[in-house]
């Protein structure tokens, strides 16, 4: 099977459960994680954009913009799945994303889910770290 990355636009059963496996590490109580996936599907503002691979969700990304900026947060890869370039390739779909809209800038807002690792990978990646935010210029 191949890497595909897409936004979603409706639950399915196996979306929930690979989500909630997913965002675990970051968010303990599945419950949670069932309700603001419920909740971020219903809002216009936010996209959830996931990566796929034999029919399991397997990465995943929150992305918003505004006029000149995306801001992408809650990146995330399946623990089992990581060292194989599907980040990579997340990354790489998101920078896409914000090309076709002709925004200048993509922006990661360093909080506490972006951890030393994270902040590394997306300096590889070409993001260039500032005091509160990673940024990479389109």
């Amino acid at each position: 099977m191949r890497l595909s990355a897409f936004t979603v636009t409706e639950s399915t059963p196996q979306l929930l459960i690979d989500i909630t496996k997913l965002y675990r590490p970051f968010q303990h109580d599945e419950a949670e994680i069932s309700n603001s996936f419920d909740k971020l599907l219903q809002d216009d503002n936010q996209t959830l954009f996931v990566a796929k691979f034999n029919a399991r969700h397997i990465g995943g990304l929150i992305m918003q913009h505004d006029a000149t900026t995306l801001f992408l947060s809650c990146i995330a890869v399946r623990d089992i799945t990581q060292q194989r370039g599907v980040g990579k390739y997340l990354i790489q779909q998101a920078i896409e994303h914000a090309k076709s809209l002709q925004l200048e800038t993509i922006t990661v807002i360093k909080t506490t889910q972006v951890s030393a690792e994270l902040t590394a990978f997306l300096i590889h990646q070409g993001f260039t770290e500032q005091d509160s935010a990673l940024s990479f210029s389109c």
